[in-house]
């Protein structure tokens, strides 16, 4: 049974801000939690994890080290159902790194794939790449 999609929208937006609240808390395994136990992830570089273990494994890293003093944002700007179970999703990120080597303020679009899992969504895929201004 399906619920009608503005109520799907609103937990789909749900784990949005889940993954943003533990991003921000730098908690690597309920940043993880947020995805399949399958799920792909590419980040700004092109670096392709697969599954939740290797996404888990990866923040936990990068949270002490590069993002250790940083802090994102973001917003949903299309989620189109493309099936009752199955939605895509365009996000942006505003990610402010405070201190190293990445200091700065960056600018994130995402496309996500999301798969209804039981009564959760889940974040199947995610490819995120680096807005950067034109001629840069």
């Amino acid at each position: 049974m399906s619920l009608p999609p503005d109520v799907e929208e609103i937990r789909i937006n749900a784990v949005l801000s889940g993954m943003i609240r533990t991003w921000n808390d730098r908690d690597a395994l309920a940043f993880a939690w947020f995805f399949s136990e399958d799920a792909d992830f590419v980040n700004i570089h092109g670096m392709h994890l697969c599954g939740r273990k290797a996404i888990a494994a990866i923040f936990q890293i990068l949270f002490p080290s590069v993002f250790a003093t940083g802090t994102t944002a973001g917003t949903v700007s299309l989620v189109r159902m493309l099936r009752n179970d199955v939605a895509l999703l365009h996000a942006e990120f505003d990610i402010e790194i405070g201190s190293g080597t990445h200091a700065g303020s960056h600018h994130v679009m995402s496309t996500i794939v999301m798969a209804r899992e039981e009564a959760d969504w889940k974040v199947a895929s995610m490819h995120n790449t680096l807005v950067t201004a034109p001629g840069a």
